[in-house]
């Protein structure tokens, strides 16, 4: 009888503890007159998915999910199949509610002030809008503007080529939206929303908050003006799952940030993907590239993403960062962990190049060249059910520009002269052959893991005229100053991963001649393009 009493009196003293833990609830609606608010008559959605940025649950039939609740959380709603989700006048998707019941305590970096107390209900509207299984979507690497100027850059050699686009479900930029400016985020929505489709955003290490003391608290601002830096959306029968993988501080110290996943980030992932259909595809949007080797990436949180995908075949991964383009395959050897298949990253090219450096074009804006010879630019994700294919489309140039061709302009017969082909998407999947004229056979070039010749010869413009001895270009005259030089210098030289090289023939007669390049990319299309050099006679 003792225990008996005792069993109850805990029982007792439990049970208002259980009735006390807080829980976020709310309905997922059809939002049948757009005014963003649920009335009278407008239906709950079923089966739809909603996090916390932990657990994720779906709606009852009535529309209804309830969801633990904790301090500095978001709700949000993962966009479904056939529904959009509204936006702001500058076309961010708005689907989530931040509830920060006492702030953060460094709002001096403009975080997210107190929201009070949870909502008695937590809606979302939806709208309906019917989607094919193929699609296409723009992919920004590192717009990263430091000054309004080069805001300015973004909206005139990009976007103003992007306005009006068609057949393109969303946009989404991976990551240093801008370059540690934080003020910069209105003026480059404002620029971005002149496309005219929803536009996603990923938090990069030049978007976070400098000051802040713990991780939690980086993405302060981030989260005020674009939401959640962990979230998910789908279109079609593909997943998209956004991962804020900068870690910051980091374990490195001081003011340096590292390559990672949290453990509420993971169990994110897992818990999205007990709802996704093995035939489905599932596309990873994160800023910093998951790498073979290297220090940048924590490896172990690289392998244990790939093990929550042991069961989802068709996957891809996105990155930027670099400021380079490239391609990595994972497989067994590399952590992937499907013996039958292998996992793509796809390190994409950046908008800004080389941080908007170089030689000011006549356009007024630097041609800033990336450091393995990639032309600034953006990619089209194109994707079909579970597949897919990426374009590359440089900035300002046609779409079939592809690569880029050097030699050097005049050859000697029996010098021995270098063809080289940067085939700016290409990948080790990648082929590349040549020939000298129409009746000439073809022959295949070699990938080369090398520095790009021709961004090698615009780097050194750079370095001779620091060299040069700028007084002599003005006879001696020291009224007159020398007018700032046009751009800013050109970073430092990187190998390119997308480069193929082959010497000339040797012995050619004196003339002109035409090398024609035929590139057979990873997805099995063919570009083609073709360059002249001259034979001297000495």
């Amino acid at each position: 009888m003792r225990h008996l009493l005792i069993f109850l009196a805990l029982l007792v003293f439990a049970y208002p503890v259980a009735l006390a833990q807080p829980s976020a609830t709310g309905v997922v609606f059809h939002d049948m007159d757009g005014d963003g608010i649920r009335d009278d008559g407008e239906p709950g959605i079923a089966e739809v998915a909603v996090s916390n940025g932990v657990e994720v649950v779906r709606t009852a039939s009535d529309g209804r999910y309830t969801l633990p609740a904790s301090d500095d959380m978001i709700v949000f709603v993962i966009k479904p199949r056939h529904w959009q989700q509204p936006t702001t006048a500058l076309n961010l998707p708005q689907f989530y509610y931040i509830h920060k019941p006492n702030g953060s305590p460094e709002l001096d970096f403009a975080g997210v002030a107190p929201t009070g107390p949870l909502p008695a209900s937590i809606d979302f509207p939806l709208y309906p809008h019917p989607e094919a299984d193929a699609f296409r979507a723009i992919v920004f690497g590192d717009p990263q503007p430091y000054t309004i100027e080069q805001v300015d850059y973004l909206a005139n050699d990009i976007i103003k080529e992007l306005i009006g686009v068609e057949n393109v479900a969303f946009g989404i930029t991976m990551g240093d939206i801008v370059g540690d400016d934080l003020d910069l985020y209105q003026p480059i929505n404002e620029a971005i929303s002149a496309i005219g489709v929803p536009w996603y955003n990923v938090y990069g290490n030049h978007d976070m908050n400098f000051d802040a003391t713990a991780d939690t608290l980086a993405d302060e601002t981030f989260e005020r003006v674009y939401g959640p830096p962990t979230y998910a959306f789908q279109v079609g029968r593909a997943h998209f799952i956004v991962l804020d993988d900068v870690i910051y501080p980091s374990s490195l110290g001081g003011r340096r940030y590292m390559g990672g996943f949290r453990d509420d980030q993971l169990a994110f992932v897992e818990n999205y993907l007990a709802h996704v259909p093995h035939d489905h595809l599932v596309v990873f949007n994160m800023h910093i590239p998951i790498e073979y080797d290297g220090p940048t990436f924590r490896h172990a949180d690289r392998d244990r993403l790939f093990a929550l995908l042991a069961d989802h075949p068709h996957t891809l991964s996105i990155s930027a960062h670099t400021h380079m383009q490239r391609h990595l395959y994972f497989d067994a050897s590399t952590g992937w962990a499907q013996a039958d298949t292998e996992h793509h990253h796809y390190n994409v090219g950046t908008t800004s190049g080389s941080w908007w450096s170089g030689i000011k074009a006549e356009t007024d804006i630097p041609h800033t060249m990336m450091r393995d010879g990639t032309p600034n630019g953006y990619a089209f994700l194109n994707i079909d059910g579970a597949d897919y294919t990426i374009d590359y489309k440089v900035a300002g140039r046609p779409a079939a520009y592809q690569m880029h061709i050097h030699t050097p302009r005049a050859v000697a017969p029996a010098d021995t002269a270098l063809l080289s082909v940067n085939v700016f998407n290409g990948d080790d999947r990648t082929a590349v052959r040549y020939r000298l004229g129409a009746d000439q056979p073809w022959m295949p070039l070699t990938k080369t893991e090398a520095v790009d010749p021709y961004y090698d010869l615009l780097a050194r413009r750079w370095e001779d005229f620091e060299a040069a001895d700028v007084t002599a270009l003005w006879d001696g005259d020291a009224e007159r100053q020398l007018p700032e030089f046009p751009g800013t210098r050109l970073p430092r030289r990187m190998p390119s991963t997308h480069l193929w090289q082959t010497a000339l023939p040797r012995g050619l007669a004196p003339g002109t001649y035409v090398v024609e390049i035929e590139a057979t990319d990873g997805f099995g299309r063919i570009h083609r393009d073709a360059h002249t050099f001259r034979v001297t006679a000495e």
